[in-house]
């Protein structure tokens, strides 16, 4: 006997709107609008399908790209050049 998991989703919609309508009638905006922007976050990933992790992983490739520093994701990632480039980078 499983949850069914199609309410998940609507239901957390409605939990988090009624918090923010409660915080809203405490006269405590911050965390009214702090709810908002979780919602807004939920709403946008379950819309779009991307979270706010891949889309700072796209803006720190396309940053890396623009300034010419591509070699260093590879120096990162890769273990086999991290032995001798980082020894002659901290000597």
């Amino acid at each position: 006997m499983g949850i069914d998991e199609s309410w998940l989703y609507p239901g957390m919609i409605v939990v988090l709107l009624i918090f923010a309508f409660m915080q809203w009638r405490e006269n405590a905006t911050k965390t009214m609008i702090f709810i908002l922007f979780v919602l807004a976050y939920i709403i946008f990933s379950h819309e779009t399908g991307h979270s706010l992790g891949e889309l700072k992983e796209e803006a720190i490739e396309s940053f890396d790209e623009a300034v010419g520093n591509s070699k260093y994701k590879q120096w990162v990632v890769t273990p086999a050049l991290r032995g001798d480039e980082a020894n002659r980078s901290v000597k």
